[in-house]
């Protein structure tokens, strides 16, 4: 569901970015309510008793999905997986093993979903003060816990509910942050990403290159300056992300690495709050013009593997539960460009071009719950940033103010890291070959048709989304295609 909710995202996240860039005047944030009771901002009520305007709005989404391919992710697990996750497509080709969920779930080929966790509830306030106005935003919507879903695919209720068993879907925080002048505190969309980019997908869907909600909303501190003409200067500390694929050095020390399994490494946190030394920092810039928008942005980030864990070492020494040798730090970098042309009528073509050597913060496809941002291997002692190329591209064609279309495409390619290149694929039908787990690159395309009965507060959509995934070990790919069916109805 981290894709759904990445659609979710860019639509609150374009009003708030707006809002930010642009800011208000001491003059516009003092106006007196145009009516009693009324607030100072659209939609707001006066908190009585105070000067605090209050503004409470979200968007009810319900999502129907079909998967018409080979995955279909969360049938054949205990945890409840995420379904069509591009991440998790179940592989084909030499590299796949012969016995595990990826490959059960290769053989299902359809199910159908319902869904409404996607829906947002979000809390605005504004406050004028000698300082200037202090905002706040605080916004959430009700994806699940890892071991939760509300698929009532499995018969057994003590891995997924059964029918009748009541709602499962739990709150989770997007957003909390507040404002005053050009500067922004709290958990926010990384000052990395560029809403403003992101493709009027309304069921969402990963697109390499993008930021999507695996890394997007990080605890930061922001400044934005206002440069003049549509120029926009920005600079962030943010909360810091990090994820490792790895060969642990196992129960017997060995020089071949012909055997292992690559596993995946958590370092220090998969959300927020984990123990890190440094925090990542990202600086951009932005123009704004009636043709359109430009953007750059450049950021640097230090992946750490620290004794959090209480695992066997990866680096070793062999089967010594030493996590002192878990102690690893790596700095990396990421740099991206990319914008809108207005082209005729109300139609945008966008494109961003994201280059990420080894840095999760600004790469969903190098995050933990994705391919990993750095490899170690534990018969080597050798560590190595993975680096992603991801481009995207969108175009959104708008028949009329009720009907309008987007086609969107992306790929990542993947470089394979040089301590790799000892390690060789088993037996098929065995075990899991090692390069089975490093990815080679990966492809989304999406197309939908949107009709707004009553613009800018329902939506009915159909959607199409087509994923492929291919990994180090093999040139055949994993496909999958989705069919879905949503209302959104925005207040």
């Amino acid at each position: 569901m981290k894709m759904k909710n990445r659609g979710t995202v860019a639509l609150g996240g374009l009003t708030a970015a707006v809002a930010l860039l642009a800011g208000l005047s001491n003059a516009s944030a003092q106006t007196a309510p145009s009516a009693p009771g009324g607030g100072s901002f659209p939609q707001s009520f006066l908190i009585p008793g105070t000067n605090t305007s209050l503004s409470v709005y979200g968007v009810v989404k319900a999502t129907f999905q079909y998967n018409g391919g080979g995955q279909h992710d969360g049938d054949t697990q205990t945890t409840g997986g995420t379904p069509f996750h591009v991440s998790q497509l179940a592989l084909q080709g030499g590299g796949i093993a012969g016995t595990n969920s990826n490959n059960q779930d290769a053989s299902l080929h359809g199910g159908l979903r319902g869904m409404g966790k996607a829906s947002t509830l979000t809390f605005e306030t504004r406050t004028p003060t000698d300082l200037g106005e202090v905002k706040t935003v605080l916004a959430m919507d009700y994806s699940l816990f890892s071991n939760q879903s509300n698929y009532v695919g499995q018969t057994t209720s003590t891995i997924k509910p059964s029918a009748g068993s009541g709602n499962t879907d739990a709150p989770r925080l997007l957003w909390a942050y507040g404002t005053i002048g050009p500067w922004l505190i709290g958990q926010y969309n990384s000052a990395f990403a560029d809403n403003l980019l992101f493709p009027d997908i309304t069921d969402g869907a990963s697109n390499p290159g993008q930021l999507n909600t695996a890394n997007i909303r990080q605890p930061q501190i922001r400044y934005t300056y206002l440069a003049g003409n549509g120029l926009a200067l920005s600079a962030s500390l943010e909360t810091q992300q990090s994820g490792t694929l790895y060969i642990s050095a196992g129960t017997v020390a060995t020089a071949a690495a012909t055997s292992a399994t690559v596993s995946s490494f958590v370092s220090d946190n998969t959300d927020t709050g984990g123990i890190v030394n440094l925090p990542s920092f990202n600086t951009g810039v932005a123009w704004d013009q009636p043709w359109g928008h430009l953007m750059a942005r450049v950021g640097v980030s230090r992946n750490e593997v620290r004794n959090t864990q209480g695992i066997v070492s990866i680096l070793g020494p062999a089967g010594i539960n030493n996590n002192g040798a878990n102690n690893i730090k790596k700095w990396g970098f990421a740099v991206e460009t990319g914008g809108y042309l207005n082209t005729w009528g109300q139609d945008q073509w966008k494109w961003l071009i994201n280059y990420s050597k080894g840095v999760a913060n600004y790469s969903t496809d190098l995050s933990a719950t994705s391919g990993g941002n750095m490899f170690c291997n534990g018969y080597t002692g050798s560590c190595q940033l993975i680096s992603d190329l991801g481009i995207s591209t969108s175009y959104t064609h708008r028949f009329n103010s009720n009907w309008r279309s987007t086609a969107a495409f992306g790929m990542g390619f993947f470089s394979k890291p040089s301590n790799a290149a000892g390690l060789t694929n088993v037996a098929a039908g065995t075990a899991n070959a090692q390069l089975a787990s490093l990815e080679k690159r990966h492809l989304t395309s999406q197309l939908n048709l949107v009709y707004s009965p009553l613009p800018g507060m329902i939506d009915i959509y159909m959607e199409w989304d087509h994923a492929e995934r291919w990994v180090q070990a093999s040139n055949t790919a994993g496909r999958t295609n989705k069919e879905s069916v949503g209302f959104n109805f925005f207040w």
